[in-house]
C-alpha cells in the first residue's frame, strides 16, 4: 500500500499562536482548525502541524533562538508510520510583534528581527507565511499611537518580497474595531487575545489561504499531468456568497469550482 506524501506546517509566534485566552487557563491554538481544514481540502496528503506558541515572548528576543531549534537537524530514523524522516517543515506560519509593540521597540528593529526568523525557513527549503499583526482593543491617544506603529510594520510585511515567501493580512480579515459588537463578543477574549472561537476563525481564514496557495503550487507542478477541461453544471452559476459583503465576518464562504482547479 502506498502511504500518503505528507504536508509539514509549523504555526510560530507568541500567545496568540498558542490559543491563550481566559487569563491563560485555556489555550486553544488556531493550527488545529487550520490542520482540520487542510485534511478536508487534501484527502490525499498526510497533514501534520506544529504549533511552537510561547505567551510573552517577541520577535525581537527569543524568536531566532526557537525557530533555529525547529530546524536544527532533521530527525533521523522512522516516523509512526514506518517512513524516513526528512526536513523537519514544508511551510512555517509565523505571527511576532504584538509584544514588541507593546514593548516598545522601533518598527525597524523588529522587522529586521522578522526577516532573520524567516531566513531560518527559507533557507531550509521551507515556505513562509507571514501574518501581519492583528489590532488590539487599546483607545484613545495610546490607540493612535500604536495603530501608527502596527501600520508601519504590517506595510514592511506586506511589502517583503522574497521566493518562498508569502503574507496573509490578517489584520485585515480579522479585525477589532470594524467587528459588530456581537462578533467582538464571540471572537475577541480581551483587547489583545481571542476566544476560542477567535482562534478558530483564524485557522479557518489561515487555511483559506494555504489551500489557495497549495492549489496554485500544484496548478504550476510540472509533474501535474494535464487534463482535458471538462464542463459541468453550474460552473457559471454565480451564487449569493459571491455577491456578499467581503468585509462581513459571517460572509467568509470561498466557491471553487472544477474550471479553477484546471
Amino acid at each position: 500500500m502506498t502511504a500518503r506524501p505528507k504536508l509539514r506546517i509549523l504555526c510560530f509566534g507568541d500567545s496568540l499562536t498558542a490559543g491563550y485566552a481566559c487569563y491563560g487557563t485555556i489555550h486553544h491554538p488556531y493550527n488545529e482548525k487550520l490542520e482540520h481544514m487542510l485534511c478536508m481540502a487534501f484527502p490525499d496528503l498526510k497533514i501534520e502541524t506544529a504549533e511552537d506558541g510561547v505567551s510573552g515572548a517577541t520577535v525581537r528576543n527569543g524568536f531566532q533562538t526557537r525557530m533555529n531549534a525547529q530546524f536544527l537537524a532533521p530527525k533521523k530514523g522512522k516516523d509512526d508510520d514506518g517512513e524516513a524522516d526528512g526536513k523537519p517543515y514544508d511551510w512555517a506560519v509565523v505571527l511576532g510583534g504584538t509584544n514588541d509593540l507593546g514593548i516598545g521597540f522601533e518598527v525597524e528593529d523588529i522587522f529586521e528581527s522578522l526577516k532573520e526568523v524567516w531566513e531560518v525557513p527559507l533557507s531550509n527549503k521551507c515556505k513562509v507565511l507571514a501574518l501581519t499583526v492583528p489590532e488590539a482593543g487599546v483607545n484613545g491617544r495610546m490607540r493612535e499611537r500604536i495603530d501608527a506603529k502596527r501600520n508601519k510594520l504590517n506595510d514592511l510585511i506586506k511589502g517583503y518580497k522574497r521566493e518562498g515567501f508569502h503574507v496573509y493580512d490578517l489584520h485585515k480579515h480579522v479585525p477589532y474595531w470594524s467587528m459588530t459588537e456581537a462578533d467582538r463578543e464571540k471572537y475577541w477574549d480581551d483587547l489583545v487575545h481571542f476566544t476560542p472561537d477567535g482562534y478558530d476563525l483564524i485557522g479557518n481564514k489561515v487555511g483559506i489561504a494555504l489551500v489557495s496557495l497549495l492549489a496554485m503550487d500544484r496548478a504550476n507542478s510540472p509533474q501535474r499531468p494535464q487534463k482535458r477541461r471538462r464542463l459541468f453544471k453550474g460552473d457559471d452559476k454565480k451564487y449569493d456568497e459571491e455577491t456578499g459583503d467581503p468585509t462581513a465576518i459571517d460572509q467568509g464562504y470561498v466557491v471553487v469550482r472544477r474550471a479553477d482547479l484546471e
